[in-house]
């Protein structure tokens, strides 16, 4: 128990410092050599009235090769309900991005993060990272790592924002 609770006052303490600036202007740049829905996204506030989860990852992270697919199902299960998945791909092999991409198909928007703007405007430390925001796009959590434990609880959480 007390793991939880520091585990929660960490979270609230990240999402406080982030909540000063609750939605960095980020430019986003799709990926050139994957062919990808069209979503005409500029920056993140064109996305108000959805919930949004922008999951940044790279091909050679193991927990970001375990959690696409999960964020994946998530988009296709709620996306007609108002949920979008951003996926910001950190590689700076971007061969080795494009052999992933062709292994594991993503069908929501990917961007990618050449100048490592996204990753410092959100503060990232560790891939993946992944933000949920409400539909007025205040963030609601953040999640460092990924474990397959912790999937129901984000469905949750997402429905509960989709209401």
């Amino acid at each position: 128990m007390k793991a939880f609770a520091l585990t929660l006052s960490l979270l609230l303490i990240c999402l406080q410092g982030f909540a000063k600036n609750p939605v960095p202007e980020v430019e986003f740049r799709k990926l050139p050599a994957v062919k990808l829905n069209t979503h005409s996204i500029s920056s993140i506030k064109d996305l108000q009235g959805k919930v949004v989860l922008v999951d940044f990852w790279a091909s050679w992270c193991s927990p970001c090769k375990e959690a696409l697919p999960h964020y994946g199902k998530l988009y296709e299960k709620y996306k007609d309900k108002g949920l979008l998945v951003i996926g910001i791909n950190e590689d700076d092999d971007i061969a080795e991005r494009d052999a992933f991409l062709k292994t594991m198909p993503l069908k929501f928007p990917l961007f990618f993060d050449q100048d490592k703007s996204a990753v410092a405007d959100f503060q990232v430390k560790a891939l993946p990272t992944l933000y949920v925001f409400d539909k007025k796009l205040k963030p609601v959590a953040m999640h460092r790592g990924f474990d397959a434990k912790d999937t129901q609880a984000l469905e949750k959480q997402i429905l509960d924002l989709l209401k």
